[in-house]
């Protein structure tokens, strides 16, 4: 009786043991994906600013994806794809892989354009890719400056501007029309008439110098 009743103590101290262990585990486990989810947003938020948009966006599911491809000049349709990419999942084998390889895609695309558009290589590309949390606090808070989206080449939107480009192309309108005008000024310059004579300018058509009346051919 004595042996069953000590059996029985070890047996409930040994799950009781197990149970503390079980939810140190957990709680353990809670806390590093609370800690990767905050840096993760602190970087995202300090991405986002530096690509003048709003540091906010970064605590906004799918708005937060949408504003860093608006960043990294790729076209934000992207994130609808990937929303309903999960559906081809209803197709055995290939939806699956398909869905799979859109995923896949789109984070490339995505990290490989963003490095780029902060003056980094596909190599920091790949950090991001790989350690999404650590790289996006290095390119946040680290002393990279945003210069403009570059993308990737997109196999699906190959026909798409940046919006940044867009709103960069009125200068250059201006500019254009400025050396339209600096070209008409120095043609009309190249055009005006000195008399043979006496080297004096002449304006208009005349037919004689005003100043020597020599005649002006």
């Amino acid at each position: 009786m004595d042996n069953y009743v000590s059996s029985s103590a070890v047996s409930s101290a040994n799950v009781d043991s197990l149970v503390a262990a079980i939810l140190g585990i957990g709680a353990f486990a809670v806390l590093i994906m609370l800690a990767v989810g905050i840096i993760t947003i602190v970087g995202m938020w300090k991405i986002l600013k530096k690509g003048n948009k709003p540091g906010w966006a970064a605590l906004i599911p799918f708005y937060n994806s949408w504003c860093l491809c608006e960043v990294a000049g790729i076209n934000p349709m992207w994130i609808l794809i990937v929303l309903f990419a999960p559906i081809l999942n209803i197709i055995p084998i290939i939806g699956t892989l398909a869905a799979f390889v859109i995923e896949i895609y789109f984070m490339i695309l995505l990290y490989v354009s963003l490095a780029r558009s902060f003056g980094k290589g596909d190599g920091f590309a790949a950090g991001l890719i790989l350690l999404p949390p650590i790289f996006a606090c290095i390119l946040g808070l680290g002393s990279s400056e945003y210069i403009g989206p570059h993308p990737m080449k997109d196999i699906i939107f190959k026909n798409y501007q940046p919006q940044s480009n867009q709103n960069q192309s009125q200068p250059n309108v201006s500019a254009t029309q400025g050396n339209v005008n600096q070209t008409t000024t120095s043609t009309e310059t190249s055009a005006q008439k000195f008399c043979p004579a006496c080297g004096s300018s002449i304006e208009g058509n005349v037919s004689f110098c005003p100043r020597c009346g020599k005649s002006i051919n």
